[in-house]
C-alpha cells in the first residue's frame, strides 16, 4: 500500500502531522517532568503525614543520586569546552602543510561571544539528565560571526517517535513560548497573518500564565528545508506561511537556502539502538538505585528515632488494670495511679548502612566512577595500585564519553563556520585576517578540546612519568620547556623564558670556568701559576662555588692546588 503524500504548504495537510508531533511533545513533557522530579525529589513531610502517607514519626530522606552523578560528570564536559584556548581546529584539505593558527584564533573570537557558555552548559545538562540534548544554529547579525548556538529544551523538539536521524525526518516541530508583547510585535510585521494572529487571545489564558505556546514547523520539500509558524488549537491556518529556511548564507548576492535542519542532537551514550526517543540519561539509569538507597536510609533513620523513644504500658498483673486506654501522654513529675512498665524498641542493625554503601558503590562503577568505588571500599585489601588502575580505567571511559560529545560539537561548529565564511565572502562581515583563508582552502573542522584537553592531558601524564629518566639526559632542558608550556598554557612562555635565561647563564659560567682554569694553571706542572699563587685560597673557594652551581648535589671536580 502506497503511503499518501501530503502538501505541507497547505495547512490542512500539514496540520495532521503537526498534531501527531504535538502529541509526542506532550509525552516528552511528561517524561521531562518525571526526570526533573527524580533529580530534585521534593516532599512536604507535614502534608504527607497529614494525608496518612507517612506516619507521624516517620521521616523521608531523599538521596540526590541522579543530580550527584550529573554534577560529577559535568566537570569533564565543562573542562572540554572551557579549558581550550581555541574552539576548533581547522585542517586544510588542499594543503596539509598550511598553518591555520590565525584562522583558529579568529573563529574562536567569533564563537566565544558574550554568554556563549550558557547554551552549551544547558545542552550538556539536558544530555546527561534526559539522554540527549539539542542545539540549534541560527543567524544572528548581532553576534560577531553572525551566528549563534542556542539550546532547545528536551520537551520542546517534536520528532517522530521512531526517528533515528533528525535529518531524515520529513517534518519536525519546535515549540516556542511568547509573551503578549512579543506576539503583538510579530503581528505588526507583514510576514505574519494578521487575521490568525488575532486568534491568539491572551485573555483566555489562566491568570497564572503569561506565555503563549506557538509551534515553529520545519519540513523538507524539493531538497530544501521550509519553515512556517502555527498555533495548534487556536488557529486554523499558518500564522506565517512556510518559506525556505535562510541562515544568512549567500553566493554572489543570491540567498542560499538550507538543505539540512539547523538542529544537532547530542547523545549521552551510544548503543546499537539508535532511536532518539529511547536514549537514556542519568534519570532513568539511576532511578532504582536512588529509590532503593532513599528507602533504606529513610527506614533506618525512622527506626532509630522510634527506638530512641520511651514506651509505656500498664502492668497486666495490676488488679486495677480494668480500663483500656491508648494515646496517653505522660507528664514529668506526675503521679500515676497504676503499675506501669517501660520498654524500648530494638534499634535496627547498622549493616543496613553497608547495604546503602553497596548500592552507591555499584552505581559509581556503572557511571564509570570506578576510582570512587575503589576508594570507598571498606576492606583492607584496597591498595594504591588498585586505586591507580581504577583511576586509569575511569579516565579512559571518560574520554570515550567526551569523544561522543565531540562528534556532535563538530557538526555545530561546521554549520557555524559555513555561515561565517559565506557572510565574510559577501562583505557582510569585515574580515580581520587575510581573505585567502576563506577563499583558497576547504577545511576539515574538529573541536579543539580533542587536542587541547584530551590529548594534552594524556601527553602531560606520559611526560610526568618519563621525567625521572629524561632529566638525567641532554634532552632535559628541551623536555622541561615543552612540558611547562603544555602544563601552563597561559604562563608557560614566561617560565620557558626563565629556564632559557638560566641555561644561558650556566653556559656562560662554564665557558668562564674553562678560561679561568687555563689562565691560572700551568699546563706543564698542573700547579697554580706564580701570579695566581697569592690568591690560591680565594680562587679555590670561587671554583668550588662555581662547581656547586654547575653541578648541584653532584660530585665536585678536583680543584687545582699550589
Amino acid at each position: 500500500m502506497t503511503k499518501q503524500t501530503y502538501n505541507y504548504m497547505d495547512y490542512d495537510d500539514a496540520a495532521k502531522e503537526i498534531h501527531r508531533l504535538n502529541s509526542h511533545l506532550q509525552t516528552q513533557t511528561t517524561k521531562a517532568d518525571e526526570h526533573r522530579l527524580l533529580r530534585h525529589p521534593t516532599i512536604d513531610i507535614d502534608a504527607e503525614q497529614r494525608s496518612g502517607h507517612l506516619a507521624p514519626d516517620e521521616l523521608y530522606i531523599p538521596l540526590h543520586l541522579v543530580d550527584m552523578n550529573i554534577r560529577r560528570e559535568q566537570a569533564r564536559y565543562v573542562s572540554y569546552i572551557s579549558s581550550s584556548r581555541r574552539v576548533a581546529i581547522f585542517k586544510s584539505l588542499n594543503d596539509v602543510t598550511f598553518d591555520s593558527t590565525v584562522l583558529e584564533e579568529d573563529f574562536t573570537d567569533k564563537a566565544r561571544y558574550t554568554g556563549w557558555q550558557t547554551s552549551l552548559f544547558r545542552i550538556i545538562d539536558s544530555m546527561q539528565l534526559h539522554g540527549y540534548g539539542v542545539a540549534e544554529v541560527s543567524l544572528d547579525v548581532t553576534k560577531p560571526g553572525h551566528f549563534a548556538v542556542a539550546d532547545v529544551n528536551f520537551e520542546d523538539l517534536g520528532l517522530p517517535e521512531d526517528a533515528r536521524d533528525i535529518q531524515a525526518c520529513e517534518m519536525i516541530v519546535h515549540r516556542h513560548y511568547f509573551t503578549d508583547l512579543q506576539l503583538r510585535r510579530m503581528a505588526e510585521s507583514d510576514d505574519f497573518n494578521k487575521s490568525q494572529m488575532k486568534e491568539l487571545d491572551f485573555e483566555s489564558l489562566s491568570e497564572n500564565y503569561s506565555l503563549m505556546e506557538v509551534q515553529k514547523v520545519l519540513f523538507k520539500k524539493d531538497n530544501l528545508v521550509y519553515v512556517g509558524w502555527a498555533c495548534i488549537g487556536r488557529c486554523n491556518d499558518w500564522i506565517r506561511k512556510p518559506r525556505p529556511l535562510f541562515l544568512g548564507k549567500k553566493e554572489q548576492g543570491e540567498d542560499l537556502f538550507e538543505t539540512q535542519y539547523p538542529y544537532v542532537v547530542f547523545p549521552y551514550n551510544i548503543n546499537e539502538d539508535t532511536t532518539i526517543s529511547l536514549m537514556k540519561g542519568r534519570a532513568e539509569l539511576d532511578e532504582y538505585a536512588q529509590e532503593s538507597a532513599t528507602s533504606l536510609l529513610s527506614s533506618f533513620v525512622t527506626a532509630h528515632r522510634r527506638a530512641s523513644g520511651l514506651y509505656f504500658a500498664k502492668d497486666s498483673n495490676d488488679p486495677n488494670n480494668t480500663n483500656i486506654q491508648t494515646s496517653v501522654f505522660f507528664t514529668p513529675n506526675a503521679l500515676i495511679d497504676s503499675n506501669i512498665k517501660q520498654f524500648q524498641l530494638t534499634p535496627p542493625d547498622s549493616s543496613i548502612m553497608g547495604a546503602i554503601q553497596t548500592i552507591l558503590g555499584q552505581n559509581m562503577q556503572e557511571t564509570s566512577q570506578v576510582n570512587y568505588a575503589a576508594m570507598n571500599r571498606k576492606d583492607s585489601r584496597k591498595t594504591a595500585t588498585e586505586v591507580q588502575a581504577a583511576s586509569s580505567e575511569a579516565q579512559s571511559l571518560s574520554a570515550s564519553q567526551v569523544a561522543l560529545f565531540s562528534i556532535a560539537l563538530k557538526k555545530v561548529y561546521t554549520q557555524c563556520w559555513n555561515i561565517y565564511r559565506s557572510r565574510t565572502l559577501e562583505g557582510l562581515i569585515q574580515p580581520t585576517i587575510p581573505p585567502n583563508f576563506f577563499t583558497d582552502h576547504e577545511y576539515a573542522i574538529r573541536p579543539a578540546g580533542d587536542t587541547d584537553v584530551i590529548e594534552r592531558q594524556e601527553k602531560i601524564n606520559k611526560m610526568m612519568q618519563a621525567w625521572p629518566v629524561v632529566q638525567q639526559t641532554g634532552a632535559a632542558s628541551l623536555f622541561l620547556k615543552r612540558f611547562v608550556s603544555m602544563l601552563f598554557p597561559e604562563d608557560g612562555q614566561a617560565y620557558v623564558q626563565a629556564i632559557q635565561d638560566d641555561n644561558t647563564k650556566t653556559q656562560l659560567l662554564m665557558q668562564l670556568n674553562t678560561i679561568l682554569q687555563a689562565l691560572i694553571v700551568d699546563p706543564e706542572t698542573g700547579q697554580l701559576t706564580e701570579e695566581a699563587q697569592p690568591h690560591e685560597q680565594q680562587l679555590t673557594q670561587i671554583m668550588q662555588q662555581v662547581q656547586q652551581v654547575l653541578n648541584p648535589g653532584g660530585q665536585q671536580q678536583q680543584q687545582p692546588t699550589g
